[in-house]
């Protein structure tokens, strides 16, 4: 069952860091494009642009949070099905960046502007299973 949590997170760690990565290439190759103007030192870029610059910031700590996850869920003090939901809660955060994909390219729609707090829980809950899992190893 060990074997799972390892592969679950970190494949899907690694196709974030790839999603993450195009999208960090695509704020670079429209880098001059996008700021046309400044105005008292601060650059003016559109909301639809700016998400998907938070899709680049948020998926890739997103992702290297799921590798780490990928090695440490098999030392949790926890059982094998708290193991199991701790692995799915931390790939599920994963929708966080997404949604904020979906609302840059979707915007100015409304349509996907709360789905990003799904993966903003999962990533509470996938914190909490850890400090819970942390403080079973050491104190049980």
């Amino acid at each position: 069952m060990s074997k799972n949590f390892f592969y679950r997170n970190a494949i899907a760690g690694a196709i974030m860091l790839i999603l993450s990565a195009f999208a960090g290439m695509y704020i670079g190759m429209n880098y001059d494009s996008r700021f046309p103007s400044a105005y008292d030192g601060y650059y003016m870029i559109k909301k639809g642009e700016a998400l998907i610059r938070a899709v680049h910031t948020h998926g890739m700590p997103f992702a290297l949070y799921n590798l780490i996850l990928a090695f440490i869920i098999p030392f949790l003090g926890l059982t094998e099905k708290t193991k199991n939901i701790t692995s799915w809660s931390g790939v599920l955060m994963l929708i966080m960046p997404l949604a904020l994909f979906l609302r840059g390219i979707s915007y100015p729609a409304t349509t996907f502007d709360y789905v990003g707090f799904v993966g903003a829980f999962f990533f509470v809950l996938t914190s909490a299973l850890l400090l819970i899992g942390f403080i079973k190893k050491v104190y049980h």
